[in-house]
């Protein structure tokens, strides 16, 4: 069964890798205010967030990648934890939607 709900609240929680801008490479902390470019391509059911920019660096959906779903969004960073497993992680939080381009939008990559 394939459930939808918004991009936001879907990526609300979103574990993060990398926690470094993508642009400047300054390392992102706790309660930083952060843009995040997340991308679902077509035919794939979960999100991920290869950049993440901190708030001087903000960045723009330049050229949409067609068969994609992008987004970039604004939030904040948090961590979260999983009390089973005693283990926290820098999440995204509070996440407000800035610009999406649909997967027939763009054009096509290499």
């Amino acid at each position: 069964m394939l459930v939808t709900a918004p991009a936001e609240q879907l990526l609300t929680g979103f574990q993060l890798v990398e926690t470094r801008c993508s642009y400047c490479k300054s390392t992102l902390q706790e309660s930083d205010r952060v843009s995040a470019y997340a991308v679902r391509y077509a035919g794939d059911e979960s999100w991920c967030v290869p950049r993440l920019y901190c708030r001087t660096c903000r960045s723009t959906i330049g050229e949409p990648t067609l068969g994609a779903t992008e987004l970039l969004v604004e939030g904040r960073l948090g961590w979260t934890m999983d009390a089973a497993i005693q283990r926290t992680s820098l999440t995204l939080l509070g996440i407000e939607r800035v610009i999406q381009s649909e997967p027939e939008d763009g054009r096509a990559t290499l």
